[in-house]
């Protein structure tokens, strides 16, 4: 009798130890979120991004210019894809870009986007430092041209996985009214657009977490993170495709300003799950380092 209670003595203080050790394990965790200020830093980036957008979709539409698009078949073309409540305004922009000498505007917006989008990146760069317990000690130019370089990545990706899966089966049906006989390669398309998306994702990420962060990072040891944002960013992109395909109900109370705010929400979430991934790596960098440690000095024992 008296062992088994010496035994369930033991067992509880086993249990004890180990959500002791659990516990500082995750309020460690927490601290090291807290000092990292994710949220600061993902708050900012997409502020900034939301800014760029504007300009630089409008620097999109002045392009068209240049193509064999009419200003008709452009509005043909954007009535069908964009919510109705945009319509009108998308409208008012493009007769503006056909009906005014846009010269010195298309390169007012590029320049604006790109600044806009540049301090976006900046706040990228200063978020994973924070991450990583790094200090910035890079030449102001090199970083301005690792911001300009992935601004413009980071705004054709952005148009791309909006377009691919959450416009992409109103773009479909679309394309597949007016050209049938494009119907079944894009099918195929359609099919596999969640592997592609997160191919793109991944790559994009890769590289980013190899060259933003101040540090010399070797390629592996950033895959997991990459990982972890792509199939976030997916995650995230389809539960907000779920609401934009279901939106029209709670359009008609909030407005417009539903798809601004959805956006706003999409473009936090993904910037604070960009910084996650960051996390990981680093934790799990750490964690590798201190086991190589410790294999070194149980050597030279």
């Amino acid at each position: 009798m008296k062992n088994k209670k010496i035994i369930d003595i033991s067992d509880n203080r086993t249990l004890l130890s180990k959500f002791s050790y659990l516990y500082a394990k995750i309020n460690r965790l927490m601290n090291h979120f807290k000092k990292a200020a994710l949220s600061a830093f993902a708050g900012q980036a997409a502020f900034f991004m939301i800014l760029s957008f504007f300009p630089f979709f409008m620097f999109l539409l002045s392009l068209f210019r240049y193509t064999p698009f009419t200003k008709s078949m452009l509005l043909k073309t954007a009535s069908a894809l964009v919510p109705e409540y945009f319509r009108n305004y998308l409208g008012s922009i493009i007769n503006e870009i056909y009906n005014v000498q846009t010269g010195a505007v298309l390169s007012a917006t590029i320049i604006v986007a790109i600044w806009l989008g540049s301090k976006a990146f900046l706040s990228l760069i200063q978020g994973l430092n924070s991450v990583y317990n790094l200090d910035e000690t890079r030449n102001y130019i090199i970083i301005r041209i690792y911001s300009f370089f992935y601004t413009v990545v980071f705004a054709i990706l952005i148009v791309v996985i909006l377009t691919v899966i959450v416009f992409g089966n109103k773009l479909y049906y679309y394309i597949r009214q007016h050209f049938p006989f494009t119907e079944k390669p894009l099918a195929s398309i359609i099919n596999v657009r969640a592997v592609i998306s997160f191919l793109v994702l991944f790559l994009f990420f890769w590289l980013l977490y190899v060259i933003l962060p101040n540090r010399k990072a070797t390629f592996t040891h950033q895959i997991p993170g990459a990982l972890v944002a792509s199939a976030g960013w997916l995650i995230f992109s389809y539960i907000y495709s779920f609401y934009v395909n279901n939106i029209n109900n709670y359009s008609k109370f909030y407005g417009p300003m539903t798809t601004m705010a959805l956006l706003m929400l999409w473009l936090y979430a993904c910037m604070y799950i960009l910084f996650l991934g960051g996390m990981l790596n680093h934790l799990l960098e750490k964690k590798y380092r201190q086991k190589q440690k410790k294999l070194t000095n149980n050597s030279k024992i």
